[in-house]
């Protein structure tokens, strides 16, 4: 990542709880600031109140070049499509090129291979981006509900962009996916970010978002919110 250009990362509940985990330690390690909300509807689905002030769940955080959107709730693939509007929109009223969006990409029970960090063309203009960060594409995968809204949204955007997918298990979360996540994301925007108590900053991530974890659960099990997936061999 030049150290001159903007980059925009945009994280919400997936699979594993891949993207939005690793953005709230990166947030928290980078130490980002909270420049506000991204309103992308007209009522917002929740709110949180601390020392008396309201707080919407999408918020903004900003390091130099570097700024971040994260969602601390599920969405549904209509909502999904509308936050990456308005996030294509702060993007060009911020002069930002770039976006990447780290999400789950859900693979077998079985499978005990380490997780693999893989990149998705958004658009004709990010064709330069997997030669840039150095990633593999995706061999084959089903894409579908919220992950499905995501390419909609920036296939005919002009701003380059990739969905930033890292193989994991459906388990809320998945700690070895998201740690993948967040050293393929480090290499991208080039920091040092320490894992190696990742463990104990994930606990506290998670006691924090206990009712995201349940809630996202529940979507995936009881919507229609399945996730992107890579099919089982022998699938086409």
């Amino acid at each position: 990542m030049n150290q001159n250009e903007k980059l925009l990362i945009i994280a919400f509940p997936s699979a594993g709880l891949v993207g939005a985990f690793a953005i709230s330690y990166l947030a928290a390690q980078l130490q980002m600031e909270d420049i506000g909300e991204l309103e992308f509807t007209k009522i917002s689905p929740s709110y949180v109140i601390k020392d008396g002030e309201i707080y919407g769940p999408i918020r903004i955080y900003q390091k130099d070049n570097l700024y971040a959107i994260l969602s601390s709730i599920p969405l549904s693939s209509s909502s999904t499509y509308d936050l990456i509007i308005k996030s294509i929109e702060f993007a060009k009223n911020n002069n930002i090129k770039k976006i990447i969006i780290p999400r789950g990409l859900e693979v077998d029970e079985n499978n005990k291979s380490d997780p693999i960090s893989y990149g998705l063309i958004a658009n004709k203009n990010s064709k330069s981006l997997l030669d840039e960060y150095h990633l593999p594409i995706i061999p084959g995968a089903t894409i579908l509900g919220a992950d499905a809204s995501v390419i909609s949204a920036l296939k005919n955007s002009e701003i380059s962009g990739i969905i930033l997918y890292t193989t994991c298990r459906m388990m809320f979360p998945d700690d070895d996916a998201i740690i993948k996540s967040i050293k393929t994301l480090a290499d991208i925007i080039k920091v040092k970010v320490e894992t190696d108590k990742f463990e104990e900053r994930l606990e506290m991530i998670s006691k924090k978002n206990e009712q995201l974890i349940k809630e996202t659960r529940n979507y995936f099990e009881n919507s229609s919110g399945a996730s992107a997936s890579i099919p089982p061999p022998g699938v086409a």
